[in-house]
């Protein structure tokens, strides 16, 4: 997550009913599942869980690269300090328009359910490419509406609200990755048990 408005505090108040079991069957474990089956045979050695909330995701990609450096990065302190009771890895507060990580030295970031809140998506991406070394991997799992319309109206709806919401139709996600530097390998709606908002799940590898 990032700085805007008023997101930080939504999750900070959130956190501490995030893992109810029937939030994560329903809206997380689907994609959480969908990430860990894309990893297929990668053996990083950096990884980044980028919005990794209470540390659902982190303790998946701890146990699945053992011998891997994996960190988590979030925006919310109440969602970090969920986190830290579940996972005993490196967990850092930060903005995810700027990440203290050093360039070129991770293999591989996962994204998840928290792409569409970053208020500048395009400079997001700018900023991973230089942090994913040639031929990394990054796998973003976000809301995404089918239309540019339908994310125009998803944006105005929300920020209403006071959470701007940018939910990019696929197309529009593939395309801004291709010009940050990466090259779009698979992607596809993931399905949540009938809920009308499936989210997609979209693996590039960095040129």
């Amino acid at each position: 997550m990032e700085p805007t408005s008023r997101t930080p505090l939504l999750f900070d108040r959130w956190s501490d009913s995030y893992d109810r079991s029937g939030l994560q069957l329903l809206t997380y474990r689907p994609l959480h599942d969908a990430v860990v089956r894309r990893l297929g045979k990668l053996d990083p050695s950096v990884v980044l869980d980028l919005g990794c909330g209470t540390g659902q995701l982190t303790e998946r990609l701890i146990r699945r690269f053992p011998n891997a450096d994996v960190v988590g990065f979030d925006f919310s302190d109440g969602m970090l300090d969920e986190a830290r009771h579940r996972v005993d890895t490196a967990l850092v507060r930060a903005d995810a328009h700027h990440l203290p990580v050093a360039p070129g030295t991770v293999d591989l970031v996962v994204c998840t359910e928290s792409f569409h809140w970053y208020r500048d998506q395009r400079f997001v991406l700018d900023g991973l490419a230089r942090l994913v070394r040639p031929g990394g991997r990054l796998l973003i799992g976000s809301i995404a509406t089918v239309t540019s319309f339908g994310d125009q109206v998803m944006r105005a709806v929300s920020s209403a609200a006071g959470t701007e919401v940018r939910a990019l139709p696929p197309t529009a996600l593939a395309g801004l990755l291709t010009e940050t530097g990466f090259e779009v390998i698979h992607q596809r709606r993931v399905p949540r048990f009938g809920l009308a908002s499936w989210p997609v799940l979209t693996d590039a590898r960095r040129r």
